[in-house]
């Protein structure tokens, strides 16, 4: 598996957002486009919200679109890709707030397997992207519960009185300097969380729950600016567009050695860079570590060749980097929650269920949702 193959779906901008992959351009086509999007609006309050589900062959679950005249988005995304998904996010003056409860996000926390503990946030990501830069957003397979918020500054210094303090991180991340993206990251705490948690509860069945989500929204708001203009005066990060390609071009050559030859010292060096960067800077960015990162592609990798290559598991073991097999069989399974000899035996089994002529013979058991390979 290439890198390019990494590449084959987008994720919202990229499907809704057309050549622009703005999120205006997002919100504009689901606007003029009711027939194929049914919205619950609220003239009054210019207010709008949007459901679009998963195509079912590309996984399960639906990302949602509010928006409030055209200052404030908001993405809740509830979704199990199947595939890897990936787009490039442009600068277009909007500062965003992300919240990933879980899934294999960059951007995001590791995810949880225990849905009870789904909502598990510990800390909140702000960014602004000066003109000129950008960052690349991808998502593993697997299950992904994410709130993201897309708001003009102006808002916030009007309604929220962010940034006042000249000197401050919160007035470096309301003016980026040109050609960089400036990023923040502070803790939450269970105030997040249940905010978070009701803006997952609502089912927008009526226009009430459009009211209510506005609600949510407004009082996340109020809590993360008070977080960020509070919280300790660490120096926010800040990566020119140069920075950011490095990061992906790292991304690039992590796919590429799935044996785990390079170590991050030798990879920074390949990049002209140090390791403290290389790691801080990846782990902000694609939201997990860069063992983490290399392993999942790795189980992905492996699950692929006992699947779809139908390889030994001695040659597939080898082709992911494992002197011993029974090394590799335990991480296969801390990863997938199976072993590697039960994989062909879970996917025939499904093919059955799948079959209505075989709908009577015994299943040889069920593959987790996180399955091959695992936005």
């Amino acid at each position: 598996m290439s890198g390019s193959d990494l590449e084959r779906k987008g994720l919202f901008r990229a499907v809704l957002g057309g050549p622009d992959k703005t999120m205006h351009a997002v919100f504009e086509r689901l606007a003029k486009a009711e027939d194929s999007f049914p919205a619950i609006i609220d003239q009054r309050w210019n207010t709008r919200h949007v459901r679009v589900d998963l195509p079912a062959k590309e996984g399960d679950g639906c990302w949602r679109f509010i928006s409030i005249s055209d200052e404030v988005f908001a993405v809740i995304t509830e979704c199990q890709y199947n595939e890897p998904r990936f787009e490039r996010v442009p600068a277009e003056n909007m500062v965003e707030f992300h919240f990933v409860l879980k899934g294999p996000v960059e951007l995001a926390l590791p995810h949880d397997s225990d849905a009870e503990t789904a909502l598990t946030a510990t800390t909140m990501m702000a960014c602004h992207q000066a003109p000129g830069a950008s960052y690349d957003v991808q998502c593993l397979p697997g299950a992904f519960r994410m709130i993201s918020l897309y708001v003009r500054p102006q808002l916030l210094v009007d309604s929220y009185g962010f940034g006042e303090k000249e000197t401050s991180s919160a007035a470096r991340l309301l003016r980026p300097e040109p050609g960089s993206i400036v990023i923040l990251e502070e803790k939450i705490d269970l105030g997040f969380v249940r905010v978070l948690r009701e803006l997952f509860d609502l089912q927008f069945l009526e226009r009430r729950d459009l009211m209510l989500a506005i609600a949510k929204i407004f009082e996340l708001l109020a809590l993360s600016t008070t977080a960020l203009d509070n919280g300790a005066q660490i120096a926010p990060l800040m990566f020119s567009e140069k920075e950011l390609q490095m990061f992906s071009q790292a991304r690039e050559i992590l796919t590429s050695d799935v044996r785990g030859n390079l170590t991050i010292a030798e990879l920074a060096r390949m990049l002209g860079t140090n390791s403290t960067k290389l790691k801080s800077g990846f782990k902000l960015l694609y939201g997990m570590t860069i063992f983490s990162f290399r392993n999942r592609y790795r189980m992905m990798r492996a699950m692929e060749m006992l699947i779809e290559q139908k390889q030994p598991i001695s040659v597939v073991a080898h082709a992911a980097g494992y002197e011993h097999q029974a090394s590799f069989t335990s991480a296969f399974k801390a990863h997938f929650g199976f072993a590697p000899k039960s994989a062909r035996q879970m996917v025939r089994a499904q093919g059955k269920l799948a079959n209505p002529e075989a709908a009577d013979e015994p299943s040889q058991g069920r593959k987790r949702s996180s399955g091959p390979p695992k936005s």
